[in-house]
């Protein structure tokens, strides 16, 4: 760990926050899309594999490693209308930046149908689409559902003996998230004086921000839709529809300073999560990314007694191979690299000595594969003692 952290470059940084921002943007996708069991599911079978290995477990890791195939389909079948709703909205200027979606077709056809199915009973009702707005501190006395857009549940909701019939609905993406939300009301004096509280909170909350509004009629059974203050009716689903088509159900960003370092830290625990997770991986990878390669080194006598030298030829240096990271066998210097061999017990005359890896110093984290010759043949010749002066 700590050899790899020496090496580590302002390339591998980059990297890092580059996974680290596609991985929460694919999190936050997926979330939006509701996809997240299924990728959790296809998650689940190697972190098994994983969990089988380490506590050998044979049936379990022959399963999961014969009938991976197998497991796979079965899940792509489970999860195929997921993965078809996934693919059919997908979209990379959304994905990597977030940028606004439309409503999409399904759920406005939803909409419309509810509305004038509303009128038709007779039944009044407030549906609010929300944009970028956060419509929270706008509204109170809500009640939580977080539903999917119906047209059944429209009229279950607005049905005048349903206790969650009186306040508003508030849709926002593809979910109804609330209902019996009590909204701003206008206090416009262009208003028609013949609407009542309904008309003129359908009104108001489009005042106070970028939501839009359908307004149901019980008496008139007519469909309004109210956007920037002003409300006009709806006679037609094609009319209505075609107001609705480009509904943003994404937040807005805000300009300037606020949204340059709100966007920073915004979900920052999750964004710290994800670049640690991804940290860990790099580690992990950069780790695995094994390799080998063969030097020759020069070898180095030490110790030899002062009344013995060396003699004739020597061997000068081995070949060595090398195996770890990729990382480090590209980073070290070769040069620095010696073979040591100890001459603290030779005698004069030929003299051979085995070598073993403890003799070739390596940095941490890389080990020595094979080297040759394994063994080195050399002569040590005595030398006359230094004459001593009387």
């Amino acid at each position: 760990m700590k050899d790899l952290l020496s090496n580590f470059r302002w390339q591998d940084g980059l990297d890092i926050l580059i996974v680290t921002y596609v991985f929460y943007r694919l999190y936050l996708w997926l979330e939006r899309k509701k996809a997240l069991r299924m990728v959790s599911a296809l998650l689940a079978l190697p972190f098994f594999l994983l969990v089988a290995k380490w506590i050998d477990l044979p049936l379990s890791v022959w399963g999961l490693q014969n009938l991976w195939a197998v497991i796979l389909l079965i899940l792509v079948v489970i999860f195929q209308q997921e993965i078809r709703e996934v693919l059919r909205t997908f979209s990379l200027l959304t994905f990597f930046f977030g940028r606004s979606e439309v409503l999409p077709a399904r759920v406005l056809d939803r909409v419309v149908d509810g509305a004038f199915a509303l009128a038709n009973k007779g039944y009044g009702g407030l549906i609010v689409l929300q944009q970028g707005d956060d419509l929270k501190p706008l509204i109170h006395g809500e009640t939580r559902l977080d539903a999917e857009v119906s047209e059944d549940l429209l009229i279950s909701i607005f049905n005048p003996q349903s206790p969650l019939h009186d306040g508003a609905v508030i849709i926002q993406g593809e979910r109804i998230r609330c209902a019996t939300a009590l909204l701003p009301v206008s206090e416009s004096a262009s208003l028609p004086k013949e609407w009542g509280t309904r008309h003129r909170a359908g009104v108001g909350i489009t005042e106070v921000s970028d939501a839009k509004c359908i307004i149901i009629s019980e008496e008139r059974r007519e469909v309004l839709f109210a956007s920037e203050g002003k409300a006009e009716r709806k006679g037609q689903k094609e009319v209505l529809a075609e107001n609705l088509s480009d509904l943003h159900v994404s937040p807005k960003k805000k300009e300037g300073e606020e949204r340059i370092w709100g966007g920073v830290f915004e979900n920052l625990r999750l964004k710290l999560l994800f670049f640690c997770l991804i940290g860990l991986l790099w580690v992990f990878v950069i780790g695995l990314r094994q390799g080998e390669m063969s030097f020759n080194l020069p070898i180095e006598y030490y110790s030899i007694p002062n009344h013995f030298a060396l003699s004739g030829e020597t061997p000068k240096e081995i070949g060595v191979r090398l195996r770890g990271s990729q990382r480090l066998l590209s980073s070290f210097n070769p040069d620095r690299l010696r073979v040591q061999v100890d001459l603290s017990k030779v005698h004069p005359g030929s003299n051979q000595i085995s070598l073993s890896e403890r003799d070739i110093t390596v940095p941490s984290g890389i080990k020595v594969v094979s080297f040759s010759p394994q063994k080195i043949r050399f002569q040590i010749s005595k030398q006359p003692s230094p004459d001593r002066n009387p």
